[in-house]
């Protein structure tokens, strides 16, 4: 897959949240290099896309522990 940041000309929907990204706004255009047609539209900063967060507590179960030889 490739993917290029692009000005769009017409509207188009984000595949992401479904909202519109506006004519003249800055989107990700993302084109299949083996089926060309298929192309995917996304908002730079996509207001459906969660922000990653970093647990604050050190013994958090989900992250890896030190090994301790």
């Amino acid at each position: 897959m490739s993917e290029k940041i692009v000005i769009l000309r017409t509207k188009q929907v984000c595949d992401l949240c479904g909202r519109r990204i506006r004519a003249g706004e800055k989107c990700r255009l993302i084109r299949d290099d083996f089926m060309p047609m298929l192309s995917f539209f996304e908002h730079i900063r996509c207001p459906a896309d969660m922000p990653v967060k970093q647990p604050s507590h050190p013994q958090h179960p989900m992250l890896p522990s030190h090994c301790n030889p």
